[in-house]
C-alpha cells in the first residue's frame, strides 16, 4: 500500500529555508565546474612550461652569441699581432747587420749588394697614442696596432688627403715604455695621422 500523505510534508519540503535535495542537474553542473577548473589548471601549466622552454632557448642563444663574439675578437687580435710581427721581421731582415760587408772587395766569388738607405723626411716622436694603419684610411680593417706617447719614429713619406688631413708613413725606431698590450713592435712601418706626431725634424 502507498504510504499515507502526511500533511506536514508540504511545510517540511517547500517552506522557505527548507533543505533541498540535489538532483541530477546539480550533479551535472558540479561535474562541468570540475572539468572547467581542471582545463584552466592544465592550460596554465602548459603556458608556464612553454614560457620556461622559450626562456631556456633564449639564454642558450645569448650564450652562443657571446662565445662567437669572444672568438671573433680573439681571432682579430691574433691577426693584428701576427701582422705586426711579420712587419717587424720584414723590416729587421731588410736592415744589414754590422758584420755583413756592404762595400769593398768580396771575400768569395759571389758579389755582395750594397743596401741603399730608405729615403727619410725626418725624425719625429708620438705625442698622442693612436692607431698605426696600413693605409691612411680610418677603418678597422687598416689598424695594425697601437703606438704610445714617447715612441720615436723615422718619417718616410707625407700625404695630404682631399679632406685636408695630413698623414705620415713612419717606421717605429724606439719604444721606451709599454702602454697597451696590442702596441706595434719596433721596426713596424705604417701610416699615422699628423695630429699624433711632432713636426718632423731633419
Amino acid at each position: 500500500m502507498p504510504p499515507k500523505a502526511d500533511p506536514r510534508d508540504w511545510d517540511r519540503h517547500f517552506r522557505p529555508g527548507a533543505p533541498r535535495r540535489s538532483g541530477p542537474l546539480r550533479a551535472l553542473a558540479n561535474i562541468i565546474l570540475i572539468c572547467v577548473a581542471l582545463g584552466i589548471l592544465g592550460g596554465a601549466t602548459l603556458v608556464a612550461w612553454n614560457y620556461r622552454e622559450r626562456a631556456r632557448e633564449s639564454a642558450a642563444a645569448n650564450a652562443s652569441m657571446v662565445e662567437t663574439s669572444n672568438a671573433a675578437e680573439l681571432i682579430s687580435r691574433t691577426a693584428r699581432s701576427l701582422t705586426a710581427t711579420a712587419a717587424w721581421a720584414t723590416s729587421a731582415a731588410s736592415v744589414p747587420t754590422s758584420g755583413t760587408p756592404t762595400s769593398g772587395t768580396p771575400t768569395s766569388g759571389t758579389p755582395t749588394r750594397t743596401a741603399s738607405p730608405e729615403p727619410m723626411i725626418g725624425r719625429s716622436s708620438v705625442t698622442n697614442g693612436g692607431n698605426l694603419r696600413r693605409e691612411p684610411v680610418v677603418s678597422a680593417a687598416t689598424v695594425m696596432g697601437q703606438v704610445c706617447v714617447g715612441d720615436k719614429a723615422n718619417v718616410l713619406e707625407e700625404r695630404k688627403l682631399a679632406s685636408g688631413a695630413r698623414w705620415y708613413r713612419i717606421r717605429i725606431t724606439d719604444a721606451p715604455s709599454a702602454c697597451v698590450p696590442d702596441r706595434v713592435a719596433v721596426g713596424s712601418v705604417g701610416w699615422l695621422s699628423a695630429s699624433l706626431l711632432t713636426k718632423p725634424t731633419p
